[in-house]
């Protein structure tokens, strides 16, 4: 009589061992993500933040106002600092909350990082004083740019005048990010590449140089654009 060949339920001790290797794998694989995934959620938060950022900005030009660090008057704003031009923002836009200011790992910076730039609206503390603050931004900006689509407004602190971004920036070297007159916001790892370079202000030419860009060597003194800049967790 043919005997039937009794089925193996079990695995092998190989068979084991090579599950076990696969599926160590593709853990590894999957927590090498998950910072990876962390990273793109806080760019694309940052992005988000700073076009908030911009289209108050926005808000204020179109009422013919504008933010300067040379005193105030019916047409102006004070600003000395990015934190005073933050609270300009919170009195008269809705950009309120202070997480718009800080992004990337100059979130590490804080225990907690303020829930609003003012403590009250009307008249509180800035909570944004001394601690670190990711953007740079522009002020006696230009009111009628002849390129208002190219005319930086504000970036993503830590980029220098050679169109790179330094290391201890929010994203490092390899992550940029930039506003513009009309309200967008562009990604950029550099401006060394043509296609990422901004106009200058005279519209004759690109530049990696963002005070090129927003006419800072031309002008009167007390009229000149001028970059505040943000800084750092200490």
């Amino acid at each position: 009589m043919k005997q039937l060949k009794k089925s193996r339920k079990g695995f092998t001790l190989i068979e084991l061992l090579t599950v076990i290797a696969i599926i160590g794998i593709l853990a590894g694989l999957a927590s090498a993500g998950i910072p990876m995934a962390m990273n793109k959620a806080r760019q694309m938060v940052a992005s988000n933040n700073l076009r908030s950022i911009a289209q108050a900005i926005v808000s204020i030009r179109n009422e013919g106002k504008i933010i300067t660090n040379n005193g105030s008057d019916a047409r102006k704003y004070q600003a000395s600092d990015v934190a005073g031009f933050a609270e300009v923002l919170a009195r008269y836009t809705s950009v309120r909350e202070g997480e718009t200011w800080v992004v990337g790992s100059d979130v590490d910076g804080y225990t907690t990082v303020p829930q609003h730039v003012l403590s009250e609206i009307d008249d509180g503390t800035n909570e944004l004083s001394g601690g670190a603050i990711s953007w740079d931004v522009v002020v006696n900006a230009r009111r009628n740019p002849k390129d208002e689509v190219g005319y930086p407004i504000a970036w993503l602190r830590g980029l220098g005048t050679d169109g790179e971004w330094e290391e201890d920036a929010p994203f490092g070297r390899a992550y940029g990010l930039i506003a513009f007159a009309d309200g967008h916001v562009k990604s950029v790892t550099n401006l060394l590449a043509e296609e990422d370079q901004l106009s200058s202000y005279d519209g004759k030419s690109q530049t990696s140089n963002y005070m090129d860009a927003i006419g800072a060597n031309s002008g009167s003194a007390a009229r000149k654009p001028t970059v505040l800049k943000g800084q750092g967790a200490e």
